[in-house]
């Protein structure tokens, strides 16, 4: 960013120095060019005005130099004198437009490039009481040999202004980041923000992380509180069997008993693992590229089969319905989803109960026949460990994190989640993606 800013501000000072010399070269150029009109007029009526005491138009030879040339031409275009060469062999001037101006306003002026590269030719006409014209010219240099003759000035300034730019975009850089230099060292000191130095519009910012970094370590100590008890109630459970059948407590069939469910607990606990390390595999994942073509209703197919004798064993009736629909996702991740969903769905529905699951576009939605969940608990069913009833969840096997997962999942697909559920006749929840 520092980086980015410093070389903004670097070219924005080079191309405004180049703008404002190119601007001043134009201005300057115009301005010349009037002044230039000006006297070229002002010379003419000098010249028109010593006419009148001249008895022969080669008399007006006392008024040429070097750099001035007249020439005199008559109502039908024939130059009867011309201080730079050969009247009689010059063309007729009658289409000249400082003539026509003449003979038609009493006055006309024109600029033409020369013969001579970088030279402009300014001519100015006046009519005379006669009826001939007067007309005088003078060559200056055109602005692109202005151009050319400063062009080792124009290329030192332009030098100059690149290193003045480097220099200041360097400070003025330094000047702006100081203060967002300060943000990590407030965020984590706590200390008043106002007092810092910082700018006014950066502090509400540093407050949202402030507060952000303050809830996330606050979930991280909850979390880990609550993996701690998840895994200390298993454990303890083990510890004892073990005693029992170690101390010779538990013989024959109660060993065999006391066996079971150490592998029962030793099952839990491998599946609240799991559950763990894919949460916080989901949340190393972020924004990773969604880059599969997945149907829905394959998907819903697939777990619906993989459930089968989970359900079966209950007597419930899982049907699949809708179109087929593909959307560009995390195969892998949706069957995941899915998976969570129909399982919550079997675990905390009745005996011989129903789950119905429909694809419609890009909505997806689980529907149960089971216990509900309460209103006020609707709200948190997606937090980590969260249950309605610890006892009965424990009983059938859940860890309390399947729902976050999917809560995880659907983020990472932009997705939208709704529940609406009635205690004692069951939960529905749709997921609806982009």
């Amino acid at each position: 960013m520092e980086r980015k800013i410093n070389l903004h501000l670097f070219y924005m000072g080079v191309v405004t120095a180049i703008v404002g010399i190119l601007i001043t070269t134009v201005i300057y150029y115009h301005f010349f060019r009037s002044e230039t009109r000006q006297t070229l007029a002002h010379e003419c009526q000098l010249v028109a005005e010593s006419y009148r005491d001249i008895s022969s138009p080669d008399k007006l030879s006392r008024f040429s130099g070097k750099d001035l040339r007249i020439t005199l031409i008559d109502k039908g275009g024939k130059v009867l004198y011309e201080s730079d060469a050969d009247a009689e062999n010059m063309t007729n001037h009658l289409d000249r437009p400082e003539i026509i101006s003449a003979i038609e306003n009493g006055s006309g002026t024109d600029t033409r490039l020369s013969d001579t590269i970088g030279i402009e030719d300014y001519y100015y006409a006046l009519r005379l009481e006669d009826g001939n014209i007067l007309r005088v010219s003078i060559q200056a240099h055109s602005i692109f040999a202005l151009f050319e003759r400063s062009l080792v000035l124009i290329l030192i300034i332009i030098l100059g202004i690149v290193v003045v730019s480097m220099l200041v975009s360097v400070k003025l850089t330094n000047n702006l980041i100081a203060p967002f230099r300060r943000i990590p060292q407030l965020i984590r000191t706590n200390s008043p923000p106002e007092e810092s130095g910082i700018y006014p519009e950066v502090i509400p910012l540093v407050e949202e992380i402030r507060n952000a970094r303050n809830a996330q370590s606050e979930m991280r100590q909850e979390f880990t509180a609550n993996v701690s008890h998840e895994l200390k109630t298993p454990l303890t459970s083990i510890s004892g069997y073990a005693e029992l059948i170690e101390s010779g407590m538990a013989q024959g069939a109660d060993s065999v008993e006391f066996a079971g469910k150490i592998k029962k607990e030793s099952a839990r606990m491998l599946t609240l693992i799991g559950d763990i390390l894919r949460l916080s595999e989901l949340d190393s994942i972020g924004d990773a590229p969604l880059d599969e073509q997945a149907d829905l209703k394959a998907i819903a197919e697939e777990c619906k089969e993989r459930l089968s004798q989970q359900a079966q064993s209950r007597g419930i009736m899982i049907t699949v319905s809708g179109d087929n629909t593909v959307i560009t996702a995390s195969r892998s991740e949706l069957c995941e989803l899915v998976y969570n969903l129909v399982d919550n769905a079997i675990k905390y529905n009745r005996e011989n109960g129903n789950i119905d699951i429909e694809i419609k576009g890009k909505t997806l939605t689980v529907k149960d026949t089971g216990i509900g969940i309460p209103g006020e608990s609707i709200p948190r069913i997606f937090e980590r460990f969260y249950r309605i009833d610890k006892s009965r969840s424990r009983a059938k096997g859940g860890t309390g994190l399947g729902l976050s997962i999917v809560q995880h999942i659907a983020q990472h697909h932009g997705a939208q989640i709704n529940v609406e559920s009635t205690v004692g006749v069951g939960t529905s929840i749709t997921v609806t993606f982009k």
